[in-house]
């Protein structure tokens, strides 16, 4: 069983599938780690040994803000959007959508769907 930080990865999949369960890591920068590493994009993760998989994962520490770190990011940027005072934040603490969607005959929609 890998384990990256508190993320379990499943075993019966590919390298690449595996590696996006982490997040913060998609299925780009999962190819982009695979290929850096010589793996093919359907390897599978049972074939990987520990010592692969741990560097495979201070690669993406080295390269990508993952996990913790990203949550963090994002964390910061929305108090900071809030603090300014931008219309997207003022809608999503309402409810509302705040990309352009249709709120005319469907409004209720994101009103039962909220976050908090």
């Amino acid at each position: 069983m890998f384990r990256f930080k508190d993320t379990f990865l499943p075993l019966n999949r590919t390298v690449c599938n595996s590696l996006t369960e982490i997040y913060g890591v998609g299925l780009q920068r999962a190819l982009y780690a695979t290929a850096s590493f010589g793996y093919s994009a359907y390897y599978s993760i049972n074939l990987v040994n520990h010592y692969y998989f741990e560097s495979m994962a201070a690669f993406l520490k080295k390269n990508f803000s993952l996990e913790d770190r990203l949550k963090f990011i994002i964390k910061n940027r929305f108090f900071l959007f809030r603090d300014l005072g931008l219309v997207k934040v003022k809608r999503y603490d309402v409810g509302l959508p705040n990309r352009g969607q249709r709120t005319h005959t469907n409004s209720q929609t994101p009103r039962r769907n909220r976050i908090f």
